[in-house]
């Protein structure tokens, strides 16, 4: 009798590409993994910052539009 085998089909292009990444030295350095990562967060802090700058723009807009005024102490913080 004859037993079921599992048979693997590897291209020849899949293979020597696996075998190319597996060779290929690390390209990536701690400084710019660093560099990467900072340019990262502080475009995420600009970003925010920028969020928070319109949403008091169009929040103050939206009550001055609503006839709130707010007092002396309030405009002075």
């Amino acid at each position: 009798m004859q037993q079921n085998r599992s048979v693997r089909v590897v291209k020849r292009d899949q293979r020597m590409r696996a075998e190319a990444n597996l060779n290929a030295p690390c390209e990536e350095t701690p400084e710019n993994s660093e560099r990467k990562l900072k340019n990262i967060v502080s475009g995420w802090v600009r970003e925010h910052k920028e969020r928070s700058e319109e949403y008091q723009r169009m929040f103050s807009s939206l009550l001055r539009e609503t006839g709130f005024r707010p007092s002396r102490a309030a405009s002075r913080a």
